[in-house]
């Protein structure tokens, strides 16, 4: 019998088995080492000197940046020289701090819902925890090969509290906390962080500042419309007291048999009580009570549009707007000032006049849903920038009504669209929170 027996054993290359001596430490004393070691340290030489030219390169061109889109843009090009990345994207807690949203406006969806996902299910937290770069795959890309899709995120922070996450997608290996990588993100986080926070606590002085301005000119001119109401509702009374005289002379006239053409006499008074039921309606739109003015007593909110629909309709015809009402009947009263929710229908009764075309439709609409009454006005055209800065009249009717809806415990919301036109919802608890 004959047994054949395979050598199985290895040995290393004949390169890798030879050996040098190089000096191994400042003294200048020799030691030995191999060609793989020499190549090792030969690479992290280049990769240390690689980071120190990029980011020398960073700083000099940050020196200059004002604009957070461009300093972002810097801050990601640079990340992504030093971390192979599809993408990088900085993400900042909003003020509220249930959002983070990324400090540039060319994200991409895919990054926010990759990141608010993670915060959502409390990945983040943990992340801020260890303070350490985390590898995330995402889950909805796993195939039988594998995670087509990696995340990379870094925590952030600015003296000491959590701020926001650097998240990078692409690089499918796990960066370590000691490594020249990570630390190279954390030296351009020093730099950019500070810079971005400083520019939006200056953009936010600038908007308060301007929205003080704002508020100012709308109390001067609230103010000047309140003396005209004072004298308004003088002149109301003066005009039906005018008008019953007027009513009564006709009638007075007609029976002494003047000749005059009957038919004349009754446009008159249809004329006359026309008015008159236009003031009436205006008189009782605009009442004041001033013992229980400040009261939040129970509302029918379809009645409250009703009379503000008769107060307006002159107008909507004048303005060539048609208006329809749906109102859902039966629904529950409101508790709140009807005095402060006349204001609201008037004040987006006025940005309607000013934005819509001739020709457009309105739809006001009551709807009672999951103990919220919901107060909709539809309209059909499309306005373009609705409730943004750069539209003054949207933007402060929309804090106007938001302001007043708070007394209310409710709040706005709001949207325009080029096919579907604009909407604007105002919710009503019917659970209010206890005051003191």
């Amino acid at each position: 019998m004959r047994v054949i027996k395979d050598n199985t054993a290895r040995f290393e290359s004949f390169s890798k088995s030879l050996q040098y001596y190089t000096k191994g430490n400042s003294s200048g004393d020799f030691q030995l080492i191999n060609i793989e070691t020499h190549r090792s340290r030969n690479n992290l030489f280049e990769k240390y000197n690689y980071i120190v030219q990029s980011l020398y390169t960073f700083q000099k061109k940050f020196a200059g940046l004002k604009n957070i889109d461009d300093i972002h843009f810097l801050f990601s090009h640079h990340v992504k020289m030093i971390i192979s990345s599809k993408e990088v994207d900085l993400f900042l807690f909003d003020d509220s701090r249930t959002i983070l949203k990324s400090v540039s406006s060319k994200s991409s969806a895919l990054q926010n819902n990759l990141v608010n996902k993670a915060f959502k299910n409390g990945i983040l937290d943990w992340i801020f925890e260890t303070q350490k770069p985390t590898l995330i795959p995402d889950l909805s890309s796993i195939t039988g090969e594998g995670s087509k899709l990696y995340q990379t995120i870094f925590p952030v922070y600015y003296q000491k509290n959590p701020v926001g996450v650097v998240s990078l997608l692409g690089p499918a290996y796990k960066i370590s906390e000691d490594s020249l990588e990570n630390q190279a993100i954390y030296i351009l986080l020093s730099a950019v962080i500070p810079q971005i926070i400083s520019i939006q606590q200056k953009n936010k002085i600038n908007k308060l500042y301007d929205d003080l301005q704002t508020y100012e000119s709308k109390l001067n001119n609230d103010f000047k419309l309140y003396a005209v109401g004072e004298f308004a509702e003088g002149i109301i009374h003066d005009m039906l007291n005018s008008l019953q005289v007027i009513l009564s002379n006709v009638d007075y006239i007609e029976s002494l048999n003047t000749g005059v053409d009957t038919e004349i006499f009754e446009k008159i008074r249809e004329r006359v009580e026309r008015l008159s039921g236009l003031s009436q309606k205006l008189f009782k739109f605009n009442e004041i009570n001033q013992n229980g003015g400040k009261q939040n007593l129970p509302c029918d909110l379809n009645n409250l549009v009703k009379e503000f629909y008769g107060v307006v309709t002159a107008t909507l015809k004048s303005l060539e707007l048609e208006c329809e009402l749906d109102l859902e009947d039966n629904i529950p009263p409101v508790l709140g000032n009807s005095k402060e929710i006349k204001q609201i229908l008037t004040n987006i009764f006025s940005m309607i006049k000013k934005k819509s075309n001739r020709g457009s439709g309105i739809v006001i609409q009551t709807k009672y849903i999951n103990e919220v009454i919901v107060l909709s006005v539809f309209v059909t055209d499309y306005w373009e920038d609705f409730g943004e800065s750069s539209d003054y009249i949207s933007n402060l009717t929309i804090k106007i009504v938001g302001e007043l809806m708070k007394k209310c415990d409710g709040k706005i919301e709001y949207d325009s669209m080029p096919l579907k036109g604009t909407s604007i919802h105002l919710l009503f608890p019917l659970k209010r929170k206890l005051t003191k």
